[in-house]
């Protein structure tokens, strides 16, 4: 192919936007052709980060207006409509990124698995945290038995504040645990290069009454098993007021490898109340690099026809744990993945 691939864009919300930018502005090789969006305040916000970019109401408007002059198309649409868009762009030869999850459930990631391998076209899947410098070089300590045998890995992620109703619906998101500890799962999955075999959540809505509206829980602790033994503890939250809460660690028979900071900027204050200093707010700051560095490798592949290193297979299992996860949530006991 080309060395210019032209890319669209599915869903333009706060994940959408940021992978907008980056395309337009940071991917090398990449050219942004087209967004989609029914919102007129965010096909405006689209066109003050991105430039003069089409915009399109939807995906079926965008392929018939835009999909000849296309080579490829990134998902970040809600996560309900992700199979059935990843379905649509394969049926045109569109090579596909896509937002994580792949779907709410297994079938649905295997049908879009199979409509993408049916096709010949690449499908690779969000999973930014492999694209981050802290979370690679801990995954090479491990692999170079730094930490000896793991044995526990721990994980806690919060969100400052939780989506609005309309997206906390299981329905739509999956829920708290498959929409935001997914980064949590899958990232156990690839550090320790284990699978896990049983899951045991407790859960609930403790602060937030929009999440309580929708039959979710804004707070929520997972315990898993691997099968090679190691054990794991994961600790997600909506309502992390203090800011963007994000740490790893894993813990061998030899020592631990620990990945997450506090700080955003290097630089502390010191006074008369102690000490101070700023803390990432959003998943974009936090990992601004790592979404470059995942679309960039999604274009090389394109470019140079290599496999994607995160396959729908990947989800497909990460997707597993979730759905585990989040049935002992609601029966109340440990559910084998």
């Amino acid at each position: 192919m080309a060395d210019e691939v032209r890319i669209a864009l599915v869903g333009v919300g706060r994940i959408g936007l940021t992978h907008a930018e980056n395309l337009a502005r940071r991917v090398y090789g990449a050219r942004l052709v087209a967004v989609t969006t029914a919102s007129a305040e965010r096909a405006a916000e689209a066109r003050r980060v991105c430039g003069d970019v089409a915009v399109y109401p939807d995906l079926e408007a965008l392929l018939a207006g835009a999909g000849s002059r296309l080579d490829a198309v990134a998902i970040a649409s809600s996560t309900s409509a992700h199979a059935d868009n990843v379905v649509r762009c394969a049926a045109v030869g569109l090579q596909i990124f896509c937002e994580k999850p792949l779907a709410l459930n297994l079938a649905d990631c295997e049908r879009a698995i199979h409509a993408a391998e049916q096709a010949g076209v690449k499908l690779m899947i969000g999973h930014v945290r492999q694209f981050d410098a802290g979370h690679v070089e801990a995954r090479r300590l491990i692999e170079t038995g730094a930490i000896g045998q793991p044995v526990v890995f721990r994980a806690i992620s919060g969100d400052v504040d939780p989506p609005p109703p309309s997206f906390a619906n299981p329905a739509v998101s999956g829920g708290l645990i498959l929409d935001a500890m997914y980064h949590d799962l899958y990232v156990a999955r690839w550090l320790l290069a284990d699978e896990v075999v049983r899951a045991y959540a407790e859960g609930g809505a403790l602060v937030d009454e929009g999440v309580r509206s929708v039959g979710d829980v804004d707070n929520a602790v997972v315990s898993l098993r691997f099968a090679r033994g190691a054990m794991g503890t994961l600790f997600v939250s909506r309502t992390c007021r203090y800011g963007y809460d994000l740490r790893v660690e894993v813990i061998g028979d030899e020592g631990a490898v620990q990945i997450g900071r506090f700080r955003q900027t290097p630089v502390r204050l010191l006074d008369r109340q102690g000490v101070h200093h700023d803390m990432a707010r959003t998943f974009p700051e936090r990992f601004g690099d790592a979404f470059v560095a995942e679309l960039q490798t999604f274009v090389d592949c394109i470019v140079h026809d290599t496999e994607p290193p995160v396959t729908g297979a990947d989800s497909r299992a990460t997707i597993a744990i979730g759905v585990a996860a989040t049935q002992s949530l609601h029966e109340g006991g440990p559910v084998t993945v």
